[in-house]
């Protein structure tokens, strides 16, 4: 009886080690979405309105460019609505349910835009409570 028991569970975790990866796997988009995203992603002219109160303009010719600013210039690029408005018109144009072909591999793009949107808001968050923070300490001191 135990023995058959054994047989059904080593079954059954075979079955799942077999079928898991498979049910966890997406498949590529189609070429012509992923090209029209990575057009969009890599559109100069999307980002070029992005510039700060202060004038300060910052260099993006792909929305991953900002994975690359300083905290100060990834927190002014998060404050500008000019520049987290085109972030937040992909978020709810690209595809989740498929990966985008993006600089020579398949991404998973909406995944990793939903990611740095929520970066941005918990870094404009942080600040926002620092700068309270600080007024605070200003004004009862």
């Amino acid at each position: 009886m135990q023995t058959g028991l054994i047989s059904v569970v080593w079954a059954s975790l075979l079955a799942l080690c077999v079928f898991m990866p498979m049910a966890g796997a997406v498949a590529e988009c189609p070429a012509d979405v992923s090209d029209l995203i990575q057009s969009k992603l890599d559109d100069t002219t999307l980002f070029i309105t992005c510039a700060t109160d202060s004038g300060v303009r910052l260099k993006i010719d792909s929305l991953f460019d900002v994975l690359d600013f300083s905290d100060q210039r990834f927190l002014l690029f998060c404050r500008t609505s000019s520049c987290v408005k085109p972030m937040q018109t992909l978020l709810h144009n690209i595809p989740t349910n498929c990966l985008i072909d993006y600089h020579g591999s398949a991404r998973n793009l909406s995944e990793e835009i939903t990611t740095l949107y929520h970066k941005c808001v918990k870094t404009t968050t942080a600040a926002d409570l620092a700068d309270e923070e600080h007024l605070y300490r200003y004004f009862l001191d």
